[in-house]
């Protein structure tokens, strides 16, 4: 991860190409705010490279209908 001012990624532009096409995650700063962030094509969500997927094993009614006997209590 890299963090490089505007003024520098124009001065050095197909430098900063180069190590992003290396692989390397590059922020961008403007007036000390982080304004864009340059990715490599190959980065893909970490969501799809979960091996386990998040399944519902219960209708949707009784996954949010209260417990009847511990509900009662803060009635």
């Amino acid at each position: 991860m890299l963090k490089v001012t505007v003024t520098n990624l124009r001065k050095n532009f197909f430098n900063y190409l180069d190590k992003v096409s290396n692989g390397e995650i590059i922020y961008i700063y403007r007036h000390k705010k982080n304004v864009a962030k340059l990715l490599p094509p190959n980065i893909k969500d970490w969501r799809d490279q979960m091996k386990n997927k998040v399944e519902i094993l219960v209708e949707p009614d009784e996954l949010i209908a209260p417990i009847e006997d511990i509900w009662q209590e803060y009635v």
